[in-house]
Parts: C-alpha cells; structure tokens; sequence
C-alpha cells in the first residue's frame, strides 16, 4: 500500500466535492475534497505561481497538471510525455501572464490617444486620469466648464494635484492650461459664429425721443418686428444703483456736471460693455440696442467737454483708452444704427412729460445742443471735417437694393471725425416728431416696423455678399436720393411734419448742397 499524496485543487474549483486518487488495483477511487479555504492547508503549501491567476487558461492549466500527476501516481515515467507536459504547464502559464497584460492594457487604453496628446500627460498620469473617469479630452473640457471656467486656473491645477493624484506640480499647470486654452478658442469660434448669424443695430436719439417708446411698443410689438428682434435697452438701472451703498451716478451726474461728468461718462462705456457681453448669447437674428459707445463719445463726451463739465486732461484720458478698447471689442461695433430724430422742443416737452427726477436739470439748450451733435455725426451734409459728417455717395448696385419705403434715409457714415470702426456702417433715419397714439393709430407703427425689417433685409444682404470695391471710383455714381414727398422725413399718412421748424430746413439745406455737387 503506497502512500498517496493529496492533490490540492486551484482556486477556481475550491467547492469541487471529489478528488480522484488511485488505489492499489490500478482503479480510481473518491474521496471527499478538502476545501482549499482551510488556513492550516494553504499554510503548509504554497499552490504554484500558475495557481494564483484567473480565468479560462488557469482551468486549462490546471486540467494539464492534474493529468500529469495523475500519469506520474500511476508510474507513468515516460520521458516525452513527462517533457509534453512540462511544456503544456509553461505555455499555460505564458498565456495566463499575456492575458493579465492585455486586460490591464485595455483598461489603459481607454481615451489614450487623447490623453497622451496633453503636456504633462504620461501614462502614469494617463492611468490616474482615467481612475478618476477623465476618459477623453473631453472629459477635461466638460470638468473645466463645470468648475473653474470664469476663476483662477490654480483651482484646476489644485483639483488635480489633490483628487486626481497629478503628483508634479508642472503637468498640472500643464494640463489645466491645454484644457483651458482648448475651452477658450472653442468659446471664441462659437462667438464669431454668431457673430456673423446675428446682426445688432443700435438705436439712436437725443434725451426723450421716444426710444422706449419705439423699442417697446414697435419692435417688440408687431407682427414684423417681435419675433425678429431682441430689445437691449440702455442700462440706466446701473447708472442708478451702483454697488452696495446702491450710489446713484445718473443723479450726482446732473446735480454736479463739474464734479461727476469724467466719472459718469466713464462708467457709462463700463455698463455697455458689461450689457454686450450679458445679451450676447441671444439666438433672435437681430439686437436692437439703446445707444452706442459711438454716440456716448460724439454726442454726450463733446456736449460735457463743451460745456466745461470736462477739463482738457480728462477727455485726453478718455480719448487715450477709447480707441484702442473699442478696436478690441468687436461687440461693441454694430452693423447698422437707426436714428430717431425729432426736434430740441419736442424731447424738451416728452421729457418734462415723463419727469424722471434725474432729469429735472436738463435745459430746453442743453437738448438743443446734443440735437446739433446727433445731425453733424449721423445726417449728410456737404464737407468732411470739423464734426460734420461726409457719405460715401452709394454704389450702382447698392441702390438697386435698397427698397423704395427706405431708400431716400438710408445713409452711409463717414468722415475724419468717425471712429475707423464704423466708417462705411449704415445708418437708418427714422422721423419721431409726431406724437402718435399707437394704441388708435396701428397702421403707423405697422409702417415703422416694416421700414426697420426692409433695413434688417438690406444690411442682411450686404453683410452676405459684400462689394469688393465699394469705395472705387468706379462703382461710384451719382446719387439718387429723392426727398420725401411732403418735404420732410418719412411720416404716416394723415401726419403733417413739422415741415416749418428749423430742423427740416437745416436737413432740406444739406440734402439740396448734396444733390447739387
């Protein structure tokens, strides 16, 4: 009777309930197995390497073993197949190692080709970004949006070091400035995106006009204007309240010009700037914004500088930095303007009508002279320099365009007084003297309406398919402008213009020395 020794089973059949063993007839024989759980078993014996691995090829392993050992109990001392099996084992145990290699592979491999396009990125901190379920590129993106878009980039860089496990201070400034470059120019393609969809006119007029009049009751009231246009109205309410002691500069503007006019003008181009960026994301084809940057610097500036309000150093320092930010922010620069115009004694008289308490100040004269500043920068006249506005006479092909309701008040804005930026821009006039009660009279604000989308329509084609030598001497023609036929600006029918004031016979004055050079 020889003394068999126990076979132990791998661990991927511990709950197997036989074990095979030879007996002295030659014949197998059962027995209950040992469970390989038991601590006093796996502490006498170690299971060999190939033991301690998972999977198919393990089970094929152990199958070879078992089959060699069972050869060797029953004094099967053949040396080729004692040689076979040695090699079946060996081989065995290669794929177990190749199959564990591949799955940690796989497991890596998940957004490599991303991942390892990023400074700083290894595949040490490969393995540690993908633990942490940043799989891709875009995972980053989606993290640097979600939680430090807008803050300091140091957040990120901490973000990574201390929950991610970036070790290397350097590959985390690395990586957070690849991920916010990446979001930075995708932001800026989807910005000139819209930019080029999206067209912005800004209205212009003097103080009480009737701008929110216009854009509340017509622009976003009719049937052709409201689902066009986006209405951005001038943001007084930060003029009047102003940081947590809620100042009110618009009031301490008029009460003390001398004092506050530098400030206020100041904080005036702030707030249009901060209101650009906030209606920026707007998807209506058209933003119709109250005043401009451009009418704060030709119209309010010079009527404060004029007035004394302004001292010589202070517009210089205004002058200084307005240029080169304005140049920087194409948002500010609109495709076209619309001016309202009205007489000095009609706003004098809506103003006193509405009675604002900041504007208990304003004068009958000083409204006369923001009127003289909107007609020499937005109206033709006859000559080029000292603040008075020269149009490019319209190219052949231009006039074609513009349709009949808007051709004779369609003009071009240029001059040496004219911000680079806005030279060439259009500008539609748009006659407010009249006081019309649009809730009777719907046919006149119907009027004005389709007069802003036939300009929309144009401006539209223009941008889409821009002449190539709109200033060439050659594309030059004379001038076809017809005046309107009661004399003035376009009005309702059954309105009178104010054909009698001084107004119309400057605008009739100008227009006659144009048309006669």
């Amino acid at each position: 009777m020889h003394r068999l020794p126990l076979l132990l089973l791998p661990a991927t059949i511990i709950d197997a309930p036989l074990l095979l063993v030879p007996s002295s007839s030659s014949s197998m024989v059962s027995i209950p197995a040992l469970r390989l759980g038991s601590p006093a078993l796996l502490a006498t014996r170690r299971p060999p390497r190939w033991l301690r691995c998972g999977g198919g090829a393990a089970q094929r392993g152990m199958a070879f073993s078992v089959e060699a050992a069972r050869r060797r109990l029953e004094g099967d001392s053949e040396d080729e197949e004692g040689e076979e099996d040695k090699r079946r084992g060996r081989a065995a145990e290669r794929r177990l190692r190749a199959g564990g290699s591949a799955a940690a592979a796989a497991v890596a491999a998940v957004g490599s080709g991303e991942l390892l396009s990023i400074p700083g990125v290894g595949p040490r901190n490969q393995r540690k970004l993908v633990d942490n379920g940043f799989e891709g590129v875009a995972q980053l993106k989606q993290l640097y949006r979600d939680k430090f878009f807008g803050k300091y980039s140091e957040k990120m860089v901490e973000f990574l070091q201390s929950s991610v496990g970036i070790i290397h201070k350097n590959h985390a400034e690395s990586i957070t400035s690849f991920i916010k470059e990446s979001v930075d120019e995708e932001l800026k393609d989807s910005d000139s995106s819209k930019q080029k969809k999206r067209l912005t006119f800004c209205v212009e007029g003097n103080i009480s006009v009737g701008k929110s009049t216009f854009l509340q009751r017509i622009a976003n009231e009719t049937i052709e204007l409201r689902d066009l246009v986006e209405i951005v109205p001038e943001p007084v309410a930060k003029w009047q309240d102003v940081g947590p002691d809620h100042f009110n500069i618009l009031d301490a503007f008029y009460a003390e010009p001398h004092r506050y006019a530098y400030t206020f003008q100041n904080y005036v181009f702030v707030t249009r700037v901060m209101q650009e960026r906030e209606s920026s994301g707007g998807i209506k084809p058209l933003r119709l914004m109250e005043r401009s940057v451009f009418s704060d610097r030709m119209v309010f500036v010079r009527a404060v500088h004029e007035a004394n309000w302004m001292n010589e150093m202070e517009i210089s320092i205004y002058d200084s930095w307005f240029d080169p930010v304005v140049s920087s922010l194409p948002g500010l620069i609109p495709d076209g303007f619309i001016y309202l115009r009205a007489s000095p004694d009609t706003c004098h008289k809506r103003m006193m009508l509405r009675k604002r308490a900041e504007e208990g100040g304003v004068t009958l004269d000083y409204l006369q002279g923001l009127h003289e500043k909107h007609e020499s920068w937005l109206l033709p006249s006859k000559g080029g320099g000292n603040g008075l506005l020269s149009v490019s006479q319209l190219p052949m092909h231009m006039e074609g365009s513009l349709p009949p309701a808007i051709r004779d008040r369609v003009f071009y804005l240029e001059g040496d007084h004219m911000h680079s930026s806005i030279q060439k821009v259009p500008a539609l006039v748009l006659d407010c003297e009249p006081d019309i009660d649009f809730n009777k009279d719907i046919e006149a604000k119907r009027q004005y309406a389709q007069q802003v989308a036939e300009f929309f329509e144009f401006v539209k084609k223009k941008k889409e398919a821009p002449s190539e030598q709109t200033s060439t001497g050659k594309n030059r023609t004379n001038p076809q402008i017809m005046l309107p036929p009661k004399g003035g600006l376009w009005v309702p029918d059954g309105r009178s213009p104010f054909s009698g004031s001084a107004m119309n016979l400057d605008f009739r004055r100008a227009m006659s020395s144009y048309l006669s050079t």
